[in-house]
């Protein structure tokens, strides 16, 4: 394969994956830069992301989205505008939207989100703490959440892309943040970068033991991103009218059978619990709005942005594998 400004390289789906997607469910190929049709603008892609919500997309089960075999892996990406047949978009522009892990993207209108300023944060921050994942930590804490001044929060990966943001929002918010992680460097990020009051690391041999003991007065909040052992863990400590935003479940290896595991509808009824599904892009009228905030709290030096970059699409196929072992630094992303 070349890298001739006339091949655009692009990873694609070839077939279903079981549990954490492999190397084996991509291929990589070449093909032609596509043609830019009437409303239409082609992107250079700088950025893209790599998230954990991809192995949903790539399951056999039900997901809120699928990316179907045989198509370019979906994922968010900046990218700078190279052709443009649409007059609201035009060449030079540097945007954020769905354009894949590929070098060169044809995007409909409804692939573009917005635009980016380069010159405010690096391509990089703007596919994390600037773009979804800051925007799922603002609107599913604080408009999901509902946290109150002094309030305990509790969030999964808080060394996450997503939860390292949580983690932000908290302290900037005046509430006390319980991080649970894995790993001595980012139970130290938690405590120190991120200012969580404790950092948890899941893999110790008494979780409910440590999580009760680092919340002695209850959890008002739990952002959970893992579900499994981890949400086992955390429900005996939840407070009375506590909120619980369920962004992931990257902790359960599939969900063809259901797993079993402690039920916990006495809880709800019990403590008045609120537990709720949350996905980002239902709330796109909060975006004006979170982004605003998301941007001051960056500029202020409230927020942290580290970022992994793995370069060259080679290393896209054996990324999400990468992204579940855990051993990623902050935002994992690829640049083509």
């Amino acid at each position: 394969m070349t890298d001739s400004p006339l091949c655009n390289r692009q990873v694609r789906v070839v077939k279903r994956a079981a549990g954490i997607p492999t190397p084996d469910v991509f291929e990589l190929v070449s093909a032609p830069i596509p043609a830019c049709a009437d409303g239409s603008v082609i992107v250079r892609v700088v950025v893209a992301a790599v998230d954990p919500a991809m192995r949903g997309w790539l399951s056999r089960e039900r997901n809120y989205l699928t990316v179907e075999d045989g198509a370019v892996m979906r994922a968010e990406a900046i990218g700078e505008i190279i052709e443009s047949r649409n007059p609201e978009w035009h060449v030079g522009e540097v945007v954020y939207g769905v354009f894949g892990w590929q070098q060169y993207a044809a995007a409909r209108p409804d692939d573009l989100y917005w635009r980016i300023d380069p010159g405010f944060a690096p391509a990089e921050v703007w596919l994390g703490t600037l773009g979804l994942n800051g925007l799922t930590a603002w609107i599913g804490l604080l408009q999901v959440g509902r946290p109150r001044p002094g309030e305990t929060v509790l969030v999964s990966t808080a060394a996450g892309a997503v939860g390292s943001v949580v983690a932000g929002l908290a302290r900037a918010r005046g509430l006390r943040c319980i991080g649970i992680t894995q790993g001595a460097a980012k139970l130290l990020r938690c405590r120190e970068t991120l200012g969580c009051a404790h950092a948890i690391d899941y893999t110790g041999a008494d979780l409910p033991g440590a999580i009760a003991a680092a919340c002695p007065g209850g959890i008002d909040v739990f952002f959970d991103n893992t579900a499994g052992a981890i949400a086992d863990a955390v429900f005996p400590v939840l407070n009375r009218g506590a909120r619980v935003i369920q962004c992931g479940s990257v902790a359960v290896p599939t969900w063809l059978p259901v797993p079993s595991g402690p039920r916990r509808e006495r809880d709800m009824i019990v403590k008045r619990l609120s537990w709720q599904g949350f996905v980002v892009l239902d709330h796109r009228d909060a975006f004006p709005e979170a982004l605003g905030d998301l941007k001051r709290l960056f500029a202020a030096g409230m927020l942290d942005a580290e970022t992994e970059i793995l370069d060259g699409l080679e290393a896209a196929p054996g990324a999400l594998h990468y992204l579940y072992s855990g051993h990623n630094r902050g935002r994992l992303c690829v640049r083509p």
